[in-house]
């Protein structure tokens, strides 16, 4: 009997349409002793190919008439499998020879029947399923029938390494009503290129997807050459067929705001690209097998005796920035130089391990053309499923050359060194990701939101999945997920990182409530102000209260609770439901002061010393309590509308100035409670500025800066808004998050007596090449120390952490070392400008 061969992530690798190394393999084995592809047996002939039945492969919008006949699903089939049948470096051959119903008696597959042929051997061979209506992938794959096109994969071997069995699903629903070919309107991308003559079949545009899933079939993974720009590059989000900065960015063929010279043709599109333009001539395109990268894909798994000997190979290992640790899932292309599109072959580092073995940086590109220059270089994964996981790429995407180190000051990413192939020949290019080994370290931590830290920035508290599941990440240990059934809404932990604020329902009676967690599996829970009978429904359940700050000896709790003021049995429902709280452990939890004639009001945030509460309510007014008296409207004070920052002993409140009679950002504000609320409470510590540190964006994406000076856009709109999140315990480093909707967002960065900076900008003059690939747009918390910065990417659920611990100052032509943030301060106040020489523009 024959074995079933897995593939955990085969959704994941389905085709998607889009509106808008070479190929690996799909699955290895290690069944004969050596982990490696598995393959067909192509020594006994072609492989049979078995069709399936129905009344056609799609209709039209009657219901009735077909759309593409079975005949023409056929002859889409034969093309496809004689597409990769006639690669001169392979020795793959599959031919039709027959069909299912002559195989097995079923003249249609449908989501009826389906479990007959998934997950059932049938025989020998390439199953090619026709599914007519789409119910397939919505009832037995259990995915929309719009967002999935094909799926195909091996299913079953013979336990010595070679595939048996096959199958692949086609969705004849997705097939696109313009798909008509020459019956119908001339398609507009061949208006575009002239060509009015040329008979083109009903359904040559979704050929391509066959062609595609009978690559999966085959065994061949998803691969990223040059599909990635012809599908998502835009010039207002280029994508290079290169190291960024070092090459013009190419635009995909359907950017018509694109100089048609900078467009990307079609028809260098790899069939193996995990994304298809179904509708259009990228379709069409992906149906044929002519591009380097799927040549070699198919050629690697079926070699001919003199593919070898007749083509060169380049071998190498990718390092991170230690020169020793390998690193998996980045991709690694090698162009031509004479043709950089059309003989561009990729693979991604692992790819011959899939992370079964762990890190694995190696990578391999064959089938070079002997005589022709290539130059490597390194990027990220753009989108799609590959069975050996993409990694984001932590450093900058930079050329292979000779002098290749970590050092991005001799390893320059714009340098790059070419490698004549030659036949026969396998050369070397090693590659160690660029960063400085001293001076800011930045690091990727976890796919979660980490959100609070301790006082030295050793620890950080945070949550995943929606709050539901509440973490802990230690710079020596790692992370730690809490028990089961502890969630978090900030994460906020005390100065030692040894306790954090928890939603913990401790009577399971499904409504939960505030509690502290301790290290030594200790839980305090914190009550709430309605019993325990009612509470507010979020995507993590239902709370009585929800922890929302906590100050630095896990002493004081603030949040927001639910009350049934109007005893109907519900909290949450009307006015003065939604209120704040303040929690410690002499007088328990109780309500702060609050205008009741607020939809909801919720306490953000409490000072390190407990003494000073920061809240807001309904997204439009912020509040302040002092030693737990009277509510402080800030907006009538700052204009603020909301205020979630404040130091250790609260002389430092900061948020974002407005003037609601001109209608202009006025600045960040620094409010000094203990002062009172007169005009020598507050400090205007400035801001970003648009047209100098970013961009600003009209409704209809314009950059005014290209037609007004930076003076004009302040005089309109004021300074750059800043949503500061968090204070040092100083209050000499503030961090937030800059822009708005319109404008893009950016992290920002403000050190006293240096002022306001993007945290990008920071990060590049210091030479933190690392972070050049991600977006550092939302830093979240600084440490009490203020050395180390946490952050995210907005919209998504990733953490990165910034060390500070050794920063660069450039006086007199000389990068010194020193620390951060006081080190720094003093040597910008002594004429020094912050930085690394090398650096700084």
């Amino acid at each position: 009997m024959n074995i079933n061969l897995k593939l955990s992530t085969l959704i994941g690798l389905a085709l998607a349409g889009t509106s808008a190394h070479a190929s690996g393999p799909l699955i290895i084995s290690d069944e004969t002793g050596v982990l490696k592809p598995v393959v067909w047996v192509t020594s006994n002939g072609p492989i049979p190919v078995y069709t399936d039945g129905g009344g056609a492969f799609t209709y039209d919008f009657d219901g009735v008439t077909p759309f593409i006949t079975l005949e023409r699903a056929n002859q889409i089939t034969a093309e496809s499998f004689l597409q990769w049948s006639q690669v001169p470096t392979s020795t793959f051959a599959a031919t039709i020879q027959g069909t299912i119903a002559g195989e097995t008696g079923v003249a249609d597959v449908t989501s009826a029947n389906i479990d007959q042929f998934i997950g059932v051997e049938n025989g020998p061979g390439f199953w090619v399923i026709y599914d007519t209506d789409g119910s397939i992938m919505e009832d037995f794959f259990g995915v929309p029938n719009t967002a999935v096109l094909g799926i195909s994969t091996p299913e079953y071997g013979d336990g010595n390494g070679h595939i048996t069995e096959s199958w692949t699903v086609m969705n004849g629903w997705a097939v696109d009503a313009s798909d008509t070919g020459t019956e119908g309107p001339v398609d507009p991308d061949r208006i575009s290129r002239g060509d009015f003559d040329t008979f083109v079949p009903r359904g040559s545009n979704y050929a391509g997807v066959f062609t595609h899933e009978i690559g999966h079939a085959i065994n061949l993974s998803h691969s990223q050459t040059n599909g990635q720009m012809a599908y998502q590059s835009y010039t207002y989000a280029p994508l290079y067929p290169g190291a960024p900065g070092c090459v013009e960015p190419l635009y995909s063929y359907t950017d018509f705001s694109a100089d048609p010279a900078d467009m990307i043709d079609a028809a260098s599109i790899e069939t193996m690209f995990p994304f298809i333009d179904s509708s259009g001539i990228g379709g069409a395109e992906q149906s044929t097998v002519n591009i380097s990268d799927d040549v070699i894909g198919i050629s690697n798994l079926y070699p001919t005796a003199d593919y070898l000997a007749n083509t060169g190979s380049i071998n190498g290992v990718l390092r991170l920035k230690d020169g020793v640790t390998q690193y998996s899932g980045i991709n690694v292309i090698a162009r031509n130089v004479a043709n950089p599109y059309f003989d561009a072959v990729s693979d991604m580092t692992g790819s011959a391990t899939q992370g079964q073995l762990g890190p694995d940086g190696r990578f391999s590109i064959r089938g070079l053309t002997p005589g022709a220059s290539y130059q490597l270089y390194i990027e990220e994964i753009i989108a799609g499923g590959y069975p050996t996981t993409p990694q984001p790429l932590v450093s900058e995407g930079e050329y292979w050359n000779t002098a290749e180190a970590s050092n991005p000051i001799t390893d320059a990413k714009c340098d790059a060194t070419s490698i004549v192939a030659t036949a026969a020949a396998t050369g070397t290019a090693d590659i160690t990701f660029n960063g400085f080994a001293d001076g800011i370290q930045f690091t990727p931590i976890v796919s979660a939101f980490l959100s609070s830290l301790s006082t030295d920035g050793s620890r950080a508290g945070g949550s995943a999945d929606g709050g539901l599941v509440a973490i802990r990440w230690d710079k020596l240990t790692g992370l730690e997920v809490l028990p089961e059934g502890m969630g978090t809404n900030n994460g906020n932990i005390d100065g030692p990182g040894t306790r954090m604020a928890i939603q913990h329902d401790p009577d399971g009676n499904g409504i939960a409530g505030p509690a502290i967690w301790n290290e030594n599996g200790a839980i305090q829970n914190l009550g709430d102000l309605n019993g325990d009978t009612c509470g507010g429904d979020s995507q993590s359940g239902t709370d009585s209260a929800i922890a929302w700050g906590m100050d630095r000896s896990a002493s004081k709790v603030v949040g927001l609770g639910y009350i049934d003021r109007d005893v109907n049995g519900s909290c949450g429902g009307g006015y003065d439901e939604i209120v704040p709280f303040i929690w410690d452990s002499t007088g328990g939890m109780r309500e702060l002061q609050h205008d009741p004639d607020q939809p909801w009001t919720r306490a953000n945030t409490v000072s390190g010393n407990g003494r000073v509460v920061l809240g807001v309510s309904n997204f439009q007014n912020a509040w302040a309590w002092v030693d737990e008296g009277a509510q402080i409207d800030l907006t009538a004070l700052t204009g603020a509308q909301d205020a979630n920052a404040v130091n250790f002993d609260g002389s430092v409140v900061a948020v974002s100035g407005f003037d609601e009679d001109t209608y202009r950002n006025t600045g960040i504000l620094a409010w000094n409670p203990w002062l009172g609320t007169g005009p020598n409470s507050l400090t205007n510590i400035d801001s970003l500025r648009y047209c100098v540190d970013l961009p600003y964006l009209s409704f209809f994406g314009d950059n005014l800066c290209e037609t007004m000076t930076a003076e004009e856009v302040y005089d309109m709109a004021g300074s750059v808004p800043v949503d500061v999140f968090s204070v040092n315990d100083a209050g000499t480093v503030m961090v937030g998050r800059a822009g708005s909707f319109f404008t893009g967002t950016y992290g920002a960065l403000w050190v006293k007596d240096i002022g306001w900076t993007v945290v990008a900008d920071f990060l590049r003059r210091q030479g933190v090449v690392e972070a050049s690939s991600t977006p550092i747009d939302n830093p979240f918390a600084v440490s009490g120390v203020g050395d180390t910065i946490m952050g995210g990417i907005a919209g998504y659920s990733f953490t990165w952490m910034i060390d500070l611990h050794q920063v660069y100052a450039c006086k007199n032509g000389q990068s010194i070392r020193t620390t951060f943030p006081d080190g720094l301060r003093a040597e910008v106040i002594n004429g020094a400008e912050a930085g690394r020489c090398e650096f700084i523009d």
